[in-house]
């Protein structure tokens, strides 16, 4: 069952929120969200080049990421915070606003 969420993002003039992993997803879809108007598009930094590229997203283009067909794109944090086996969160992108107004976007994580 895929899960949807709301994450507030920061303005171009703000710091990059990152894109945490919620559930061991095999697919991501980023998308700027319908409830703020005007759309403003999104920069977006990817971790395979260590955050280094911004691309930029033109508004209401959505953002697919898939994994490796025996893989996941990332997985939920495990244990508790300060426990000797404590595993953070993956991080799929970082994101802010293309323009100098902040922006809402949604993530959906599907397992399949």
């Amino acid at each position: 069952m895929p899960r949807t969420r709301l994450i507030p993002i920061n303005a171009a003039t703000g710091a990059f929120t990152p894109v945490l992993a919620t559930i061991p997803a095999a697919s991501v879809q980023i998308v700027e969200d319908g409830s703020v108007s005007p759309a403003q598009g999104l920069a977006i930094q990817f971790p395979a080049d260590g955050y280094a590229t911004t691309d930029t997203y033109p508004p209401g283009q959505p953002i697919q990421l898939h994994a490796r067909p025996t893989g996941a794109l990332g997985l939920p944090a495990q244990s508790t915070s300060g426990a000797f086996n404590y595993r953070p969160a993956d991080t799929y992108c970082q994101v802010r606003s293309a323009t100098s107004t902040g922006t809402v976007i949604r993530v959906v994580e599907s397992e399949s």
